[in-house]
């Protein structure tokens, strides 16, 4: 985009966006009961435009909590992530741990946001290589977050 007074509006229309993304990001409340039936949607396969099935996700393991923590980390609220992002983020995950190759670890992470994308929980924005979440994908994996980290460890010190 040009620099210069002529392009203010551009730049006011931008800001806006993204601080509307940033707001709805945050107003991702802990009232999980109607959320948790959201959960369903991600907890089942789905099938592709070109009829190809895409595995589920399940919000309780720990690999695919991974998964949601690097495509909801705050960074990318505002610009959208890349493929590169996401690579940084699960460098050490066990999904890229066995592969050394950029190009295997980057076509692993490909297959990944395809997965995210089928099941709705990530867009693509126009025009980039970037990606953005959905509101439906931050409720989503706001809710399986806060399932794992806080309300697990909270009934099962209850239970004990």
């Amino acid at each position: 985009m040009r620099k210069g007074v002529g392009w203010l509006f551009r730049y006011r229309d931008l800001s806006r966006a993204a601080n509307h993304r940033y707001l709805d990001a945050l107003a991702v409340v802990s009232d999980s009961s109607a959320k948790v039936r959201e959960l369903d949607a991600v907890t089942r396969r789905k099938l592709t435009a070109g009829g190809r099935s895409a595995k589920a996700f399940n919000p309780l393991c720990r690999e695919d909590l991974q998964l949601f923590q690097a495509v909801m980390d705050g960074a990318h609220t505002i610009r959208g992530f890349n493929n590169h992002d996401i690579r940084q983020r699960l460098s050490r995950s066990p999904h890229l741990s066995g592969l050394t190759d950029t190009r295997r670890q980057s076509a692993k992470v490909t297959r990944l946001l395809q997965r995210f994308h089928v099941h709705g929980l990530i867009a693509k924005i126009p025009h980039s290589r970037r990606w953005r979440t959905t509101r439906f994908g931050r409720r989503v994996m706001a809710t399986a977050i806060q399932l794992r980290q806080i309300n697990f460890p909270q009934l099962l010190a209850l239970a004990a």
